[in-house]
């Protein structure tokens, strides 16, 4: 099985990738000598740092052509399984053309093998994902699968953002994740974000709140600009995303209202209010016992939820922390 080759195409963004670590895991249990190639876009090789299921990854930038011509020399390599992680992706299904594989199966096109997991977990898209693999390429079915996103962290980046943001003691740390800001409806809206942080500042037992933002959020953080107070605090994410994985771990609660950093904080553990949508809810939200969600009552909308309904969520996040609704405002 040494020289047993897998070649994996998946050319979307970090949420994305995320929730197909658990797949390269899986290929990796059932192939434990093959050497897994990945090839994504820039965005998603970095939800790839670290991985230990996968031996290398190649980029494909869908802005220079040139980078086609750099993928030859791995798509052109003998593979014995090219999995395409979308059928439907047109970039996908050129790559996928372009690839040498013995065998060849793409996902996304609905055909389930048996799911042996919690029945919460069966309509999930990672879970989808594992099903659909095995029904693809005829793999032994999993009695125990496990849709657990795989994010590494080094044990030296989780020393440096230890030292870099020293939390205080005695306070618990809330993160605030206020992007995507290309999102509009998707993104919960600045004001109600702002609402939020400053009942979290009027505290009786005081919290250190931190708002997060990725590198092209940073506009959004205009809101706060005549808002310096005692425990309010800001993190900007972007020399890597295990530098903010390692952040958001050290978190007791995070608040997002975007798939990638609640994918994230799934990773590592950290009690998380979802600000999400029904659709996205049962698809998309991390599952199990650390993931409290605030729904709206439409699809591919959450501006509508209210400051209140993400606040006794978050309460809910952190145990019951938090002072009642009618006596903080």
């Amino acid at each position: 099985m040494n020289d047993f080759r897998i070649l994996c195409i998946r050319s979307d963004r970090i949420g994305d990738m995320l929730v197909s670590t658990p797949v390269f895991r899986r290929l990796r249990e059932v192939y434990p000598g093959a050497r897994i190639d990945v090839i994504a876009s820039p965005l998603g090789a970095v939800a790839l740092e670290g991985n230990p299921d996968i031996d290398a990854v190649h980029i494909y930038d869908k802005r220079h052509l040139s980078s086609v011509f750099s993928l030859l020399p791995i798509l052109f390599s003998k593979h014995d399984l090219v999995v395409s992680f979308n059928c439907r992706s047109r970039t996908v299904g050129m790559l996928a053309a372009l690839a040498r594989g013995k065998r060849k199966g793409a996902l996304n096109k609905g055909v389930l093998a048996p799911w042996s997991g919690s029945e919460a977990d069966a309509g999930h898209y990672s879970a989808v994902m594992l099903r659909e693999l095995e029904a693809e390429f005829g793999l032994p079915h999993d009695g125990n699968p496990s849709t657990r996103i795989v994010f590494t962290i080094p044990d030296a980046v989780q020393e440096e953002v230890d030292a870099a943001y020293p939390k205080q003691p005695g306070r618990k740390r809330v993160g605030i994740f206020i992007g995507n800001i290309k999102k509009t409806g998707l993104r919960w809206p600045m004001g109600k974000f702002v609402e939020l942080t400053d009942l979290l500042l009027r505290q009786p037992e005081p919290l250190d709140v931190w708002v997060v933002s990725g590198a092209e959020d940073v506009p959004l953080l205009e809101a706060y600009r005549d808002r310096e107070r005692p425990g309010l605090n800001i993190f900007v994410g972007g020399k890597s995303l295990q530098q903010t994985g390692a952040f958001i771990r050290r978190c007791d609660a995070f608040v997002t209202c975007t798939s990638s950093p609640q994918h994230l904080a799934g990773a590592m553990g950290t009690p998380t209010t979802s600000i999400t949508y029904p659709w996205s809810e049962e698809l998309w939200t991390p599952r199990g016992p650390l993931n409290f969600s605030a729904v709206s009552e439409v699809n591919d909308d959450v501006r509508d939820i209210p400051v209140r309904q993400v606040y006794e969520t978050l309460d809910r996040t952190l145990q019951g922390s938090l002072a009642r609704w009618e006596e903080i405002c």
